[in-house]
């Protein structure tokens, strides 16, 4: 849902389950971590005479807004990769334009570690924001499936297939059609991999200190899970593998 908000700017926002605005919220937070580009993100509060009536048949129910919802910053010249993008394969003038490709490699690693299940070759939640001389950089977006689009402490993590994701895809492949560079880059992903988890680690009381209690997320619960789950070496081992073996397996 798309709102324009007393700051002047438009966001777009998620309203509906707290559970999944919990894995919106932590995951915008572990994004900003890693540096990796997402829109901006602030809570918002809608006021029932605001609910729009395509607000309410798209699914809105007026108890959604009684919480804060969650916006990102609309961007109105960004444009949602597809695959047909694919069509600037052959142009590596078009594909130079993308600023920050290593950041691709990135975000399919986070994925594989937050098991963020919907980004993919059918829906690939990645902006391209305009910047200088007609260039553009990646941005991530939407990660309400984030563990296994499930609630934190529901279930096990199951590690992604390589079909849920991105490194799958046709867009990977074309800005990773040279191999020196795919494997120059995987490389710098990697070695970060620990560095950035490790500081989501040691970041996660302040992020979970975020949360609104209307919420109704335990995050005394959901902190004890996230340690013994997501932060868990053997889990982080398996993430690593799957990495290097869909990347080897799929990006040539």
């Amino acid at each position: 849902m798309l709102v324009s908000c007393s700051d002047l700017n438009d966001y777009v926002c998620k309203y509906r389950y707290p559970s999944r605005l919990f894995n919106e919220l932590l995951a915008w937070c572990f994004l900003k971590e890693w540096n990796i580009p997402v829109p901006e993100a602030c809570f918002i509060s809608v006021r029932s005479e605001h609910i729009t009536a395509e607000a309410m048949q798209a699914g809105g129910r007026l108890a959604y807004f009684e919480r804060p919802v969650i916006g990102s910053l609309y961007y109105q010249h960004g444009r949602e990769i597809d695959n047909s993008l694919t069509a600037l394969g052959n142009n590596s003038n078009d594909l130079r334009k993308i600023q920050n490709r290593v950041d691709l490699l990135k975000i399919a690693l986070f994925d594989l570690w937050m098991t963020n299940e919907d980004r993919n070759g059918n829906n690939y939640n990645l902006l391209l924001i305009p910047i200088k001389s007609g260039k553009f950089y990646l941005h991530a977006i939407d990660h309400a499936s984030c563990f296994n689009s499930g609630n934190v402490g529901q279930y096990s993590l199951s590690g992604l297939t390589a079909e849920d994701s991105v490194l799958s895809t046709d867009i990977c492949r074309l800005l990773y059609a040279n191999s020196t560079v795919k494997k120059r880059d995987s490389e710098i992903v990697l070695e970060l991999f620990r560095q950035n988890v490790a500081a989501c680690k040691k970041r996660l009381p302040k992020f979970l200190k975020f949360v609104p209690l209307s919420w109704g997320i335990n995050t005394t619960e959901c902190e004890s899970w996230l340690i013994d789950n997501l932060f868990a070496d053997d889990w982080l081992k398996s993430v690593e593998s799957d990495f290097r073996h869909y990347l080897q397996e799929y990006v040539c």
